[in-house]
């Protein structure tokens, strides 16, 4: 069971989004006429955030690095963030939102908090990327505008956060869309993000991350940027 659960946590849960990506992509494909609009943007936020996972995790990763950056060059594959914290984090945001859509219970209080999140990711990213950028000159490595996760924030997130202005402002946003909106991201960031990280950060976690994906180019083998200043 425990080595189930280590696998669930490490790369179970990806294959899990993947498969609620694809059930939705079916639905959306099959009952496009009988959903309404709102129930569609649940759906492509699911999918979006399947792309965004995949970016951040596998295909190139590495975003934990940069968030971690803060911390000592051996700890940065585990504290704070570890793979257990993002999974909570990832994994519970798609869960709620699938069965959401599947109940068809996503309503308009809860699509104004994903509005909000949405455009939390795009700023988060962009900002991100200056900053990985400035990182790594300092030590004298040239590293593109770029962290993980910047292309889907940019190519999926911003596009659906545009979906959803203009879905509020062609239904005229109601008073209590903007207070639940807000109660509702507020809640979801606490029991999803701060609590989980505040509870399960550790140095001595076992759920360490086993590469830093795009920074591997960048770093050796203590975790450390490489000084290419050095070099020259």
């Amino acid at each position: 069971v425990l080595i189930m659960w280590h696998w669930f946590v490490e790369t179970g849960w990806l294959y899990c989004m993947l498969i609620m990506g694809i059930v939705l992509t079916v639905q959306l494909i099959v009952k496009w006429k009988d959903w309404d609009i709102l129930r569609k943007l649940g759906a492509f936020t699911v999918i979006v955030l399947v792309f965004h996972v995949w970016e951040e995790w596998v295909i190139p990763g590495g975003f934990h690095y940069y968030y971690n950056i803060a911390s000592d060059a051996v700890l940065r594959d585990r504290y704070p963030m570890n793979e257990l914290t993002d999974m909570i984090t990832n994994f519970g945001g798609a869960l709620i939102w699938f069965i959401l859509v599947q109940t068809n219970k996503y309503e308009r209080k809860m699509s104004f908090a994903v509005m909000l999140f949405s455009f939390a990711e795009v700023a988060i990213h962009l900002l991100g990327a200056a900053s990985s950028r400035a990182l790594l000159l300092e030590s004298g490595a040239y590293s593109p505008f770029y962290t993980p996760g910047m292309l889907t924030a940019l190519v999926c997130w911003l596009p659906l956060v545009i979906s959803y202005i203009v879905y509020f402002v062609k239904t005229h946003i109601k008073k209590w869309d903007v207070i639940g909106g807000v109660a509702i991201l507020a809640v979801l960031s606490v029991l999803l993000i701060t609590a989980p990280e505040s509870l399960l950060k550790s140095e001595d976690t076992p759920y360490v991350y086993d590469n830093a994906g795009w920074y591997e180019q960048y770093i050796d083998d203590s975790g450390a940027i490489i000084d290419r200043s050095l070099e020259q």
